[in-house]
């Protein structure tokens, strides 16, 4: 993956793995739900490693989950006060334990600066075993970015969408992963239902790698399951694991 430097006059994705990406507003650079892990629970693994990482704006994570905090790797990141915002105070004890220093719990409706014209704001999502879960919006000069690593509530979405300005781009879970019968994350078809209540016109799926695992672990969807759904108004992008998407405003 080629790494890019400077100035995005719109916006940027790469996606990684699951659903850790690099997200590109402006000036910032935004490592989303970071795991560099090798799981055979996995199709594929990230074509980076925690070496070979741009220098990073901040680190956010949506979910507490170890799939989508992975901070035994991120150990060997050297920027270590790079701000990290995280959904949930367990998230914070495990970043802080491998030497990161600026780390934060935002709850729903909190904004934070990252740079001067880019500014993260905390989404609601929803609560699982007492423990919040977030999505985030990365508002640019030109462009407006929703991501959620772990969509499941669309009543959260629809406020989310009645309450802020268009999305320029939706980027969200696909494979509908059920635990035990209780399903964590939105399918295909329900995260571009999402992606119309954000009234984004473009649907970037990411969380489409996790193989079955027998009754414990159920995928009940993917990406292929919209190649059948009219979505004339929402175009879908595809990205492979390393492959980048750029939109200039």
């Amino acid at each position: 993956m080629a790494q890019r430097t400077g100035f995005v006059d719109g916006w940027a994705v790469t996606r990684l793995h699951n659903a850790m990406t690099i997200i590109e507003v402006d000036d910032a650079k935004i490592l989303t739900d970071p795991w560099f892990v090798d799981s055979r629970a996995f199709v594929g693994r990230s074509p980076i490693g925690v070496d070979e990482l741009p220098e990073l704006t901040a680190i956010i994570g949506c979910h507490w989950v170890k799939d989508h905090w992975g901070m035994a790797e991120m150990q060997a990141y050297p920027h270590k006060n790079t701000p990290m915002f995280v959904s949930a105070p367990n998230m914070e004890q495990s970043a802080r334990k491998v030497g990161f220093t600026n780390v934060e719990v935002l709850e729903w409706g909190a904004q934070r600066k990252l740079t001067d014209t880019v500014t993260l704001h905390a989404i609601e999502e929803h609560i699982g075993r007492g423990r919040q879960t977030n999505n985030y919006g990365i508002v640019g000069s030109h462009a407006r970015v929703f991501f959620g690593g772990e969509v499941c509530d669309l009543a959260a979405i629809r406020r989310c969408g009645e309450a802020n300005a268009p999305f320029d781009v939706a980027i969200g879970p696909v494979n509908g992963v059920h635990l035990m019968g209780r399903q964590l994350t939105a399918t295909a078809a329900q995260m571009l239902e999402a992606t119309r209540l954000l009234h984004a016109p473009k649907l970037l799926p990411v969380h489409d790698e996790h193989k079955p695992f027998g009754p414990l672990l159920k995928v009940a969807s993917s990406i292929r399951d919209l190649d059948g759904v009219e979505h004339n108004d929402v175009e879908i992008i595809e990205l492979g694991l390393g492959q980048r998407y750029e939109k200039v405003s």
